[in-house]
């Protein structure tokens, strides 16, 4: 019998989000197998990384799509709805494919008894959805690590890429930078090119460096010799890079390294089979691109509201580099954190910058009490779900700024449930 919408979603909902842990790629591969391997004979651009893939995966699949490839897009977590991390030319999959494709593998979940994650069955339907489609390319991104991602199924990308590697999930992938950088190098292949942000440690490049030539694969790293920063504050940045001029919608200074990453990332598909891709599609697809809850101006004044999803050291710290260029004040957060990550450290990049933080907590499992969080600000506040938007906007008045960051989970509700959307304004929203 056909599921429909919900029962499709309860049936997803009913795996863990982790599964059991996996030591090798075989649970996946059987399942794949059973399926009938839907994800071969594509052609993927497979993206691994700490911080900086959602941004970086939008702006090769926005250019791609420009250059006239039918271009799937998979990527985690959602923002809005589930459907959000398996799209087309920038559409999500609709509600009535989705379920479809759930009623077609659940028979075959369940007579293999495999103690599956969530992450598995949705690459499993993305791969179904994408070879329906007849995708031209997929820009697929990671869910954790890579060496034993599932999505590290694909046997041979275009390219490889990886962005900004830092530390986070230590407690499944490691405790240090080499660690964590061995995970994120595993999803490199025998002779496939590799890209490799330019904001990275030394430790993490060296991994990254030894594993790519174990490999053979072309090591490509964008020239920061070449870069020249003509803008970089709260309307946007712009650039030029190799002699030729970009922009980004997206704001802060990192999105700048992962405009780099993407043009880097595209040179390489105009020859490996791409020659559609010129430089008009690269500067509109950059210019365009724009992912939920990363660094998005929600309200341009009166006042100003932004709302990131950073959550570890390195995204709270490139989000801090933006606020204090920002000409507002007061600045006001509402900030909300998971107790599973370092987000001790991490408010401490940015409390600093912050005048009054507005904290909350109950928004998913896990977080830190909101009592934990006010205690980590000079001058912090605890609210409840519902009021901490108002509260906080009533505190920044007509010239100052609100920044929402902590956690995607809180970006998700406060998307969905809290409120943000009236906020918007017709003359200056600007989604980053």
């Amino acid at each position: 019998m056909l599921l429909n919408y919900c029962d499709a979603m309860k049936y997803i909902d009913g795996f863990s989000k982790t599964g059991k842990p996996v030591i090798s790629l075989s649970r996946f591969e059987r399942i794949m197998d059973a399926l009938g391997n839907p994800q071969k004979g594509m052609s993927f651009v497979h993206v691994a990384g700490t911080n900086g893939k959602g941004s970086t995966v939008r702006m090769i699949a926005e250019t791609l799509t420009k250059a006239g490839y039918r271009t799937g897009e998979f990527t985690s977590p959602y923002i809005r709805v589930y459907n959000d991390r398996i799209r087309i030319d920038g559409a999500n999959i609709a509600d009535e494919e989705l379920a479809e494709i759930v009623t077609q593998i659940k028979p075959i979940i369940e007579d293999m008894s495999a103690d599956c994650s969530q992450f598995e069955i949705t690459t499993a339907i993305a791969f179904i959805y994408f070879r329906a489609k007849k995708c031209g390319v997929i820009v697929l991104e990671t869910g954790l690590g890579g060496l034993l991602d599932c999505t590290n199924i694909i046997e041979s990308p275009r390219v490889s890429v990886i962005t900004s590697i830092s530390l986070d999930h230590t407690a499944i992938l490691g405790d240090t930078a080499e660690k964590i950088a061995r995970h994120k190098a595993g999803i490199i292949k025998q002779g496939c090119p590799v890209v490799i942000s330019p904001s990275q440690s030394r430790e993490a490049y060296a991994v990254v460096y030894r594993t790519a030539a174990q490999f053979e694969s072309k090591l490509v790293t964008p020239d920061m010799n070449r870069l020249r920063i003509k803008k970089c504050d709260h309307t946007g940045n712009s650039f030029v890079y190799r002699g030729l001029p970009y922009k980004t919608s997206m704001v802060g200074r990192h999105q700048i390294d992962n405009a780099l990453t993407a043009v880097e990332t595209l040179r390489i598909l105009r020859k490996r089979g791409f020659g559609r891709v010129f430089y008009p599609h690269v500067y509109m697809g950059i210019r365009d691109a724009k992912v939920p809850s990363r660094c998005q101006i929600i309200r341009g004044n009166k006042p100003f509201v932004m709302i990131d999803g950073a959550h570890n050291p390195d995204g709270m710290k490139a989000l801090a580099d933006f606020v204090r260029t920002v000409p507002k004040a007061p600045k006001i957060m509402v900030c909300g954190m998971m107790a599973d990550k370092d987000w001790r450290t991490s408010v401490g990049y940015i409390s600093r910058y912050i005048d009054r933080a507005v904290c909350l907590d109950g928004f998913a499992r896990n977080t830190v009490s909101a009592r934990e969080l006010a205690d980590m600000f000079t001058e912090g506040e605890i609210s409840n779900f519902r009021d901490a938007l108002s509260r906080a906007v009533t505190l920044a008045g007509t010239d100052g700024m609100v920044v929402i960051a902590g956690s995607l989970y809180l970006a998700a509700a406060l998307q969905t449930h809290g409120g943000l959307d009236s906020l918007g304004d017709n003359d200056n929203n600007r989604k980053g």
